[in-house]
């Protein structure tokens, strides 16, 4: 297998992955642009969650399971063998999703209240009527899962990731237009979006060769295999999402505007993280997969142990750099238009407790896919509730004394643990995972980020005296950055000390 050009795809994967964050983070900046923290926003991001949420659990879970089963069966019976099995199960698929479909236009007002417990009249009815003209998008979503996992398993992986793309792009048209056009152009754009997510991908997959038939035969054993497997695969996929349900419905209660203000946080601070980490989680773990296949344990070790250790090198100092300058970075992204003070102070607060675990979420992805990895399900069904019983229990007291931080810190707990128990878990099943140098690996990246963090606080308190803020907040970031990097090539950390004999042999390789 040509690992070179798995690298360079990767990298357009990764390249793709981070252009799509940025213009996510641009539609959250249009959204509180026109409507800040109002019962507006609070019930758009309700009606454009219920509907990704609710097919989450199927959609994702589907995917996951159906790329393997895909090549099982294309293995064993070929091509043609394998598109029928794929006709099976986005037809059962279909149908659960029309069940979904039917739930939402009949009772929207009742989905909005389990969703958001906390809304008063006015702002359940406009959530509602979102939800009724969005609703048939779960069709849609339907189909884009299928479609991407064909697309993948037949190694086409450049356009599933653009996918969100067009949808994102809609969604900020959507925004911008229901200012001066009404309420009601929101649900019809997130209904257009993925509308466009769909003809975007459609061509791909006809040039593959798949062209959906209508076909169902509930008795098939590959798709009762499929159905099988996903429920653990499920649960602990959906986790985060089943936080999140949690965390903006209670958010609901407290303030209005305070379930935007927990969304925009949470979005930054995932945002942050994945534009930072998705490109090297896609690198250095692009052959775990085959390593596991082989047996090779060894390997699998030496590539987990490098995608951690890389992770929290980039990791510890954006945290140490989001808890100094959420208001600013709030600020600079977000802060125009409708979006005031308080949506600032809110917004602010709750991006601080999220970006805790910053580091957890990234440690817990890799090693929930490692155990995916090793068909060890089982483990990451129970660490996923343990997660989400420490989540609920957590939600209850801390909001209590903090209101929709407390929401956020429950969150970063709840992840934190899980990671603790899941790494604790992956060590015990083989034994030497390389903790030493991660150990290592982390002393000397807080010990950088810790003056980093004194030289952020100071410059951009010198910087902010004299300039813009908007100036002064990247002027910051950028001095940060750099010495970040200086501390830490004097410490010699591991990470950055790959980096650079990677260049070394590079340029010896070019000399000879």
């Amino acid at each position: 297998m040509n690992w070179s050009k798995i690298k360079q795809s990767s990298v357009a994967v990764m390249t793709i992955i981070i252009v799509s964050k940025l213009i996510g983070i641009m539609r959250d900046m249009v959204l509180a642009n026109y409507f800040g923290t109002t019962n507006i926003s609070d019930a758009y991001i309700i009606a454009s969650t219920v509907p990704t949420l609710l097919f989450f659990f199927i959609g994702h879970s589907l995917s996951t399971a159906y790329i393997p089963m895909y090549n099982k069966v294309k293995v064993a019976g070929g091509e043609k063998s394998a598109q029928k099995y794929s006709n099976n199960l986005l037809t059962a698929a279909l149908i659960i999703a029309t069940i979904i479909v039917v739930v939402l236009l009949a009772f929207p007002t009742a989905t909005v209240k389990l969703f958001a417990i906390g809304f008063d009249e006015e702002t359940a009815k406009i959530a509602s009527r979102l939800i009724r003209i969005s609703a048939p998008s779960i069709y849609l979503m339907t189909m884009i899962n299928i479609c991407g996992g064909y697309l993948q398993a037949n190694k086409s992986f450049l356009a599933p990731a653009a996918i969100s793309l067009p949808r994102n792009i809609a969604i900020i048209v959507s925004i911008a237009l229901a200012a001066s056009l009404g309420t009601d152009v929101l649900g019809w754009g997130l209904l257009a979006s993925y509308v466009l997510e769909f003809l975007f991908l459609a061509p791909f997959v006809i040039k593959k060769g798949y062209i959906y038939k209508p076909y169902l035969k509930l008795k098939d054993e590959d798709l009762k295999q499929t159905l099988y497997v996903i429920a653990p695969i499920l649960l602990g996929m959906s986790v985060s999402q089943i936080n999140k349900i949690i965390d903006r419905s209670l958010a609901s209660t407290f303030v209005e505007g305070g379930l935007s203000a927990l969304t925009y946080g949470s979005f930054i601070n995932t945002a942050i993280s994945e534009v930072l980490v998705t490109g090297i989680i896609t690198i250095l773990f692009s052959k775990c997969a085959e390593y596991v296949a082989k047996g090779e344990d060894d390997k699998v070790v030496k590539q987990y142990s490098s995608t951690i250790n890389t992770m929290l090198f980039v990791l510890i100092p954006a945290t140490v750099g989001i808890l100094i300058l959420a208001e600013p970075i709030v600020s600079l992204l977000l802060s125009r238009g409708n979006f005031n003070e308080e949506s600032l102070a809110m917004t602010s607060g709750a991006l601080r407790f999220y970006a805790l675990c910053l580091c957890f979420t990234a440690v817990r992805d890799v090693t929930v896919k490692i155990f995916y990895a090793y068909k060890s399900t089982k483990v990451t069904t129970i660490t996923s509730i343990i997660s989400i019983s420490i989540n609920i229990g957590l939600n209850f007291l801390l909001s209590h004394f903090m209101g929709i931080n407390g929401l956020a810190l429950a969150t970063s707990i709840a992840i934190s643990v899980q990671t603790i128990i899941l790494y604790v878990l992956f060590k015990k099943k083989l034994k030497s995972i390389g903790t030493k140098n991660t150990i290592i690996t982390v002393i000397k990246s807080v010990a950088s980020a810790v003056l980093m963090g004194i030289a952020t606080y100071f410059s951009y308190k010198a910087l902010a005296s004299c300039m813009y803020e908007t100036i002064a907040t990247i002027l910051t970031i950028i001095i940060s950055c750099a010495i970040y990097f200086v501390v830490a090539l004097i410490l010699k950390t591991e990470p950055i000390m790959n980096i650079i004999e990677k260049f070394r042999k590079k340029e010896n390789t070019i000399g000879e």
